[in-house]
């Protein structure tokens, strides 16, 4: 070929985004732009790629991360050139903390325009630095078939490095030189790529696994003791409840589940259970075990990262999962690899009975706890609040809990059983996106369910209302509005004197009207004031399609009210 085929940017693009589906990309999330045309239409040509339009580059990235959340594939964000990619940040680093699969495709301008001062240019390379688990530059379209067959091969090794055995992001800049619009072969050259391009073998991508831990250390240490824990943090949805739950039944273990393990709001019939933990934790109790097994992510309590750091010695294995996590660095051995095998593998040491005053213990500091809880909780609290929520839902739903208060909220006031399943943003633990990303999660998930965030998450992501608004399935979105971020009111700051006004710099009272947002947005409205009244409105909201802002609007200093009340209540 002695020059450009007319038709080479659009066979590249063809044959970038065939690699890409053929590697497991199922969606793509594209944001509005000039450079990324030849990307978008060649994926709007598949039948086997799903495009989900969305204005906001910030507000697609968590949508994608809804729905990786969900279906465990890994999403394509497709966006243009210059600081378009860069709205992604935030959300690539949740998807490498939370270890969530995702591919970014960052249309580019050509390489000779890099570094010229030309419009929606910057240097695209390495945008995310060390948060992105790899980077792909795929310079210039090339019509020859090295070229190519490189080209379809990078697209596919990133997705392989997308889904593990460490999942994550990656970011492929793919670049495109004008005409941007699609070009049928009109010359032999261009006749000549489209032939060889279709005669390209497929692209296709191994799934790797962690290599299995050695196990003799915990193993050793169950079959010592008969004061066992297993402490679950948030796990996604994927997690293997039945194996952990058989495997607690087996070695006697009494099963500590925050409210995003998968393992709270599911029937734990015959178990020793202790869900509320985070409250007994905070003083004295006979229930400390002698080991710990600790799975998914970080427990959100800080209750049990204090005691861990105050307790006597004891011996503790976090288990399973793809990256180190031990805050602490108290744990005897971290253990990465397959959780449901993990698990499994512990069942060798044989049945096991727990120590009876070790069982005893839990099962008292358990009902101390909840009768604590019950002896705090008014009608108008946001704990009773969120307990009537969840109580709402029925079986199988999807229940999304924001951060920081709901998933507290929960964690604390909400005993489990039933049988739920639950989304949490525990990667870095923000507020970000949290609506756009809920939104992803409900679309993928297709079934009813709740979300509950507060009125700062909200406003932070208040346009995404626009995405609320296109999902078809029944779901109450639930606004705990108090005013501001309250669970500083319960941070250390809180007791410090501070100038006139100079709190609000840290609650940020958002003062939004919820009632014209939705209205605005196309979202149905309802209010409420209580427990009672807010479950209504949520059994009400899941008899329609489509999603319903339920705005409960409380007192500024409700939470931190409560907290006290449970302090007094736990004393």
């Amino acid at each position: 070929m002695t020059h450009r085929p007319e038709n080479l940017l659009t066979v590249w693009a063809d044959a970038l985004l065939g690699a890409l589906a053929q590697a497991g990309v199922r969606d793509v999330v594209v944001s509005p732009g000039s450079r990324s045309t030849p990307f978008l239409l060649a994926a709007a040509r598949r039948d086997d790629l799903t495009l989900h339009p969305v204005i906001d580059e910030r507000a697609a990235s968590f949508y994608a991360l809804g729905l990786a959340r969900v279906t465990g594939a890994p999403p394509l964000l497709l966006c243009t050139s210059g600081t378009a990619p860069a709205h992604y940040y935030p959300a690539v680093i949740e998807a490498s903390e939370a270890a969530l699969p995702l591919v970014v495709l960052s249309a580019d301008r050509p390489t000779e325009l890099t570094g010229t001062g030309a419009p929606q240019t910057t240097d695209q390379r390495q945008l995310y630095g060390d948060h992105a688990r790899a980077f792909v530059e795929l310079g210039d379209a090339d019509p020859t078939p090295r070229a190519l067959r490189a080209m379809r091969s990078a697209a596919a090794r990133a997705v392989e490095t997308a889904v593990g055995p460490l999942p994550g992001p990656v970011q492929i800049n793919a670049r495109a030189r004008k005409p941007l619009e699609p070009t049928a072969a009109s010359s032999d050259e261009g006749r000549a790529l489209e032939a060889l391009a279709a005669s390209l073998p497929p692209t296709s991508i191994g799934r790797r696994r962690l290599v299995r831990p050695e196990l003799g250390a915990v193993c050793e240490a169950l079959s010592a003791s008969r004061r066992v824990a297993m402490v679950a943090g948030p796990l996604g949805l994927d997690a293997p409840r039945d194996a952990v739950l058989a495997v607690c039944e087996t070695i006697g273990a009494a099963l500590w589940a925050e409210a995003g393990s998968q393992l709270r709001f599911v029937d734990r019939s015959g178990l020793l259970v202790a869900d509320a933990f985070d409250l007994w934790l905070r003083g004295p109790h006979e229930a400390a075990p002698d080991v710990i097994l600790e799975l998914g992510g970080t427990p959100t309590s800080a209750a049990y990262a204090r005691w861990l750091d105050a307790a006597p010695p004891v011996r503790r294995f976090v288990l399973g999962g793809t990256r180190h996590r031990d805050p602490s660095g108290a744990a005897e051995a971290v253990l990465l690899g397959e959780l449901d095998e993990i698990v499994t593998r512990l069942a060798s040491v044989g049945a096991r009975e727990p120590d009876p005053d070790f069982a005893r213990a839990t099962r008292a500091a358990e009902r101390r706890a909840w009768d604590a809880v019950e002896a705090a909780l008014t009608p108008d609290a946001e704990g009773a609040i969120v307990r009537a929520v969840i109580g709402a839902l029925p079986t199988g739903a999807l229940l999304g809990l924001g951060n920081s208060l709901p998933i507290r909220h929960a964690d604390r006031f909400v005993p489990g059983g039933g049988d739920l399943r639950v989304i949490t943003q525990r990667g870095v633990n923000g507020i970000d996106g949290w609506i756009a990303g809920l939104a992803g999660a409900a679309q993928a998930d297709g079934g009813p369910g709740v979300w509950i965030v507060g009125d700062v998450t909200a406003a932070h992501d208040l346009s995404s209302l626009a995405l609320a608004a296109q999902v078809k399935a029944p779901v109450a979105l639930v606004v705990i509005d108090n005013g501001g971020g309250r669970i500083f009111e319960q941070l250390p700051i809180a007791s410090r004197d501070l100038p006139d006004g100079a709190f609000d710099l840290f609650t940020t009272p958002p003062r939004v009207r919820f009632d014209l947002a939705a209205e605005a947005y196309g979202v149905r409205y309802a209010a409420a004031e209580d427990a009672e009244s807010a479950r209504a409105a949520v059994r009400e909201a899941l008899a329609r399609l489509g999603v319903t802002l339920v705005h409960v609007k409380v007192a500024p200093s409700a939470a931190s009210a409560l907290e006290a009340r449970l302090r007094e209540a736990l004393r």
